[in-house]
């Protein structure tokens, strides 16, 4: 007989946060309904949390040099990673993909909630666990925002439901990580599928988008928490630097570059775009050594550039228009040593782990039963 699991019971101050977060959703849930109903839909953020928060452009010290510490305490190192293309509201079918993969609200749950806890045990106990912080990139597409037609028709929540959604769970990462480990860094870029336009614009193109407003939400709950600082900037991208690398966060949408390669993928694009980048931002004198993107679902660790994947893993769109082969959902995770640079990478893998289990090593193909022996 199995023994029953018993429920973490929760601390008063823990039940506290979530009931205050709750009311504050149900407030912006209902300014924001308000809001689009009155047509205001280019100044939705303005009007509910009254005017454009400004963040601090500074990055914070302990991103950018090291503290001083005990000789006999190993090197710090600085856990980086990105949180990309969730695409809360879409829904995959199974049957339409061939069983590979499915995905609803639901399943997108259960996904965030293994992305935080392997990000966290990686950290914790496959590591040094010696961080003045960590540094958590929002690359965009945090919602299927009904893109196009047959999202709007299909998916699971509209916008801005979705948008709510996107708002407590990445709170709630956020929380987890700045109790970890101290001090979280967050640069913050939107995405193509939150856009409130039909398509795409570039004159405050930042702000025409359910990414912008989720950040907007997040800004507005930690304001009075000093342990973390949010860097969302009107150019759309984000140049920091962790100890001695330089990174330029963008989503991936505007590289442009055309399209991919029926062999390589993306890559060739993504190249593409990252020397053109390279050369507009060394010409203003603001070099950058690597490029930090979402936008194409792979998972991608290429030298001057890294590729998140997605927690929607494999799709409708790109079983049928792609022909691609199935991926599964990842998000990068990479540390940045003070001397060495970024040392180890891992890809989060968030759905559930294959079932089926092999021996640690085995042989394959055709062999001699001598050749097994061992002397």
């Amino acid at each position: 007989m199995t023994e029953k699991k018993t429920k973490r019971p929760v601390k008063v101050d823990e039940a506290k946060r979530i009931v205050a977060l709750q009311d504050q959703v149900n407030r912006l849930t209902k300014d924001l309904r308000k809001a689009l109903r009155d047509g205001n839909s280019n100044d939705i953020v303005s009007d509910v949390l009254g005017g454009i928060v400004n963040t601090p452009k500074v990055i914070p010290a302990w991103v950018r040099k090291a503290e001083k510490r005990d000789k006999f305490k190993a090197t710090p190192e600085v856990p980086v990673t990105m949180w990309s293309d969730w695409h809360l509201g879409e829904v995959v079918t199974k049957a339409e993909v061939n069983g590979v993969n499915e995905y609803n609200m639901t399943v997108a749950r259960e996904r965030v909630e293994r992305l935080f806890s392997v990000t966290d045990k990686l950290c914790t106990e496959n590591h040094t666990g010696v961080y003045p912080g960590i540094v958590i990139n929002l690359t965009g597409d945090m919602v299927s925002g009904g893109l196009h037609p047959e999202l709007v028709a299909t998916d699971e929540l509209e916008a801005i439901p979705a948008s709510i959604k996107a708002f407590e769970w990445i709170a709630g990462g956020i929380a987890r990580f700045a109790d970890r480990f101290g001090r979280v860094y967050v640069p913050c870029v939107p995405g193509n599928h939150g856009r409130t336009t039909h398509r795409p614009e570039f004159k405050k193109y930042y702000r025409k988008n359910y990414d912008w407003l989720i950040y907007q939400m997040l800004i507005r709950h930690f304001a009075d928490d000093g342990r973390v600082q949010f860097d969302v900037r009107p150019s759309n991208e984000v140049l920091y630097r962790v100890f001695n690398i330089r990174y330029l966060l963008l989503h991936g949408d505007m590289l442009g570059v055309g399209g991919g390669d029926g062999i390589i993928g993306a890559i060739g694009p993504i190249r593409r775009g990252e020397v053109k980048k390279s050369g507009a931002y060394s010409s203003q004198g603001t070099p950058f050594d690597m490029m930090l993107h979402g936008h194409y679902h792979q998972r991608l660790w290429l030298p001057n550039s890294t590729g998140a994947g997605s927690i929607k893993g494999y799709c409708e769109y790109v079983k049928n228009a792609l022909n691609a082969k199935p991926d599964r959902p990842t998000q990068p995770l990479w540390f940045v040593h003070e001397k060495h640079g970024q040392t180890a990478h891992w890809d989060i893998y968030v759905d559930k782990p294959p079932k089926k289990s092999y021996e640690w090593i085995s042989t394959l193909g055709h062999h001699s039963e001598a050749a097994c022996v061992s002397t």
